[in-house]
């Protein structure tokens, strides 16, 4: 099903993307002042901005590495269908995103959590995307894409 390859190619993107932790960590300071917009980021908050977007960025490689074991052993060793499986891991992975999001900056409620999640882990999946496009191999997405097995039809 093309469902299931959107969703196969889609988590491996965005593990890609998380695992990249020394691009990704002055994106996540970068992501919250977009998510943030034009206002005033508080003093407080502005001063530890930048050790809040390491630990937030070091929390997401972290949850990447366990998600992208967590989803190879449930279908090699459990030999569960793989579509399915990517969908679950993939919704279970955004949640934890938006989770650690959530706490790593203070948000009010889950939602701002995810808002934050989506706009660190689409961007760059787009960049390093079009950028597969234009080169036509990626080492690291192609290392990810290994550990994950194609769907079936």
């Amino acid at each position: 099903m093309e469902l299931y390859l959107f969703i196969w190619k889609m988590l491996a993107w965005s593990l890609t993307a998380a695992v990249i932790w020394p691009v990704m960590f002055p994106w996540a300071n970068l992501a919250y002042k977009i998510w943030h917009g034009s206002k005033p980021i508080d003093e407080e908050l502005g001063e530890e901005l930048w050790w809040r977007s390491a630990y937030a960025s070091l929390a997401m490689t972290l949850a990447a590495a366990v998600f992208l074991l967590l989803d190879f052993a449930t279908i090699d060793w459990l030999d569960l269908p793989a579509g399915p499986v990517h969908i679950v891991v993939t919704v279970t992975y955004l949640a934890l995103a938006a989770v650690i999001m959530h706490y790593c900056f203070s948000m009010e409620d889950f939602f701002q959590g995810l808002s934050l999640a989506v706009i660190y882990l689409c961007i760059p999946m787009a960049l390093l995307y079009v950028f597969w496009l234009l080169v036509g191999w990626n080492i690291l997405f192609t290392y990810v894409l290994s550990w994950l097995k194609e769907p079936s039809a």
